[in-house]
C-alpha cells in the first residue's frame, strides 16, 4: 500500500472518529435555545408561539432567497461566488426580519420570540447538517470521498464538538438582538446588514486559521448586540 492510500485512509478514519464523537454531543444543541427560553422566560417575558413559528419562517424564506443568487454566481470563480453568497446574508435576513416586524408586532415579546426562533431554526439546520455529515463515514462512492476531502481540507471537522455548541450560544445572541434592535429602531437595518455580512464573511476566514478565534469573534459580537437590544426593552 503506497504512503498517499495509507495517509489518505488514516485521514477517513480520523473523519470518522470525528463524526461518531459529534453525534454523540448532538442532543446538547438542544439545549441552546432552552437555555435563551429559560433566561427570557425567568425575566417575565413568556414565549408568544406563533411569533416563535413566524421567527423559524422568516429565517426559511431568508435562506430560500440565497436559491437564486446561488444559481446566479454559480459559473463564477469557486471563491468568489462563496464570499457573495456568504455577504448576501446580512441584506437577505435582515430585510427579511424588517418586513417580518413590520406586517405583524414589534412589542418587545413579540420581539424576543421572533428572534428565539429565527435562532432555533438555525441551531436544528446546524443539526441536520451534522447527520448528513455522518452518513457519509461508511460511504466509499466518489462523490462522498470528495465531499470528505473537502471538509477535511476546512479543518473544523476535527475541533471539538462543544466549539460548536457555543457557536450556536453565540450565533442565537446575535440574531435575538439584532431582532430587539429592528424592532425599536427601524431605521437600524442599514447597520445591521454590513455588520451582519462582515461577521459571517470573518467568521468564514477565522474558522479556517483557529476555530477558538472564531469563537471568541462571534461571542463578542453576539453577547453585544444582545445586551444592546435587552437594553432598548
Amino acid at each position: 500500500m503506497s504512503t498517499t492510500v495509507q495517509n489518505q485512509d488514516s485521514n477517513f478514519e480520523s473523519f470518522n472518529r470525528a463524526t461518531r464523537r459529534s453525534l454523540l454531543y448532538l442532543p446538547m444543541y438542544i439545549l441552546v435555545p432552552l437555555i435563551f427560553w429559560f433566561g427570557f422566560w425567568a425575566s417575565g417575558y413568556e414565549m408568544e408561539w406563533m411569533a416563535f413559528g413566524l421567527g423559524a419562517l422568516g429565517w426559511l424564506i431568508a435562506l430560500m432567497l440565497r436559491g437564486p443568487l446561488s444559481a446566479l454566481v454559480m459559473k463564477m470563480p469557486q471563491e468568489r461566488a462563496k464570499n457573495i453568497v456568504v455577504a448576501s446574508s446580512g441584506v437577505l435576513e435582515e430585510s427579511t426580519r424588517l418586513v417580518l416586524l413590520a406586517v405583524t408586532s414589534a412589542t418587545s415579546s413579540w420581539a424576543i420570540s421572533i428572534g428565539q426562533g429565527w435562532a432555533a431554526i438555525e441551531v436544528i439546520f446546524v443539526m441536520v447538517n451534522i447527520v448528513i455529515i455522518a452518513t457519509l463515514a461508511n460511504r466509499t462512492d466518489e462523490k462522498a470521498l470528495q465531499a470528505k476531502q473537502l471538509l477535511e481540507a476546512q479543518g473544523t471537522i476535527q475541533a471539538s464538538p462543544l466549539w460548536g455548541i457555543l457557536e450556536r450560544i453565540w450565533a442565537s445572541a446575535f440574531h435575538i438582538g439584532c431582532t430587539l434592535i429592528v424592532a425599536f429602531y427601524p431605521w437600524s437595518v442599514v447597520l445591521l446588514i454590513p455588520l451582519h455580512s462582515s461577521v459571517n464573511i470573518i467568521i468564514v476566514k477565522l474558522v479556517a486559521r483557529s476555530v477558538r478565534n472564531s469563537s471568541l469573534f462571534i461571542a463578542t459580537i453576539g453577547i453585544t448586540t444582545l445586551i444592546v437590544g435587552i437594553l432598548l426593552i
